[in-house]
């Protein structure tokens, strides 16, 4: 089956318009996601604490057990999300305390009530800032 001329050049025309679509979307949402992550970075106070949820280990009806890292640091330390699901990778400003984590009798868990995060973004914000730069 041979196409016309006219056909031919629709099929590659239509082609070419979905692909610029694409791209001009992708790059859409990742200065969307890098202007996220920019306006993220110059809130932390002294009292806040900026942290990456490294690990989520446990997903209960009442929150989440995960290993964060501290972003100043490098540190790692449990934590428990009350009420949320904390997505992996994600940065999080918060302002929470330690204590004690009976069921695992960890002395140092970090405690995060909802209220407690001043703000967080999705990792893929991080990497989108990186490549726009």
């Amino acid at each position: 089956m041979h196409l016309s001329p006219g056909v031919l050049l629709a099929l590659v025309l239509g082609v070419a318009v979905i692909v610029a679509l694409k791209v001009r979307s992708r790059r859409k949402r990742t200065a969307v996601l890098a202007a996220q992550w920019q306006a993220f970075q110059p809130g932390k106070q002294a009292e806040e604490i900026f942290l990456q949820i490294t690990r989520v280990y446990q997903r209960g009806r009442r929150g989440s057990k995960a290993v964060v890292t501290w972003c100043d640091s490098g540190r790692q330390q449990d934590a428990w999300f009350w009420n949320w699901h904390v997505p992996v990778g994600a940065y999080l400003l918060v302002s929470a305390s330690s204590g004690y984590g009976p069921h695992s009798h960890n002395p140092n868990v970090l405690y995060v009530q909802p209220g407690q995060v001043q703000a967080w973004v999705p990792a893929q914000a991080a990497r989108a800032a990186q490549r726009v730069g």
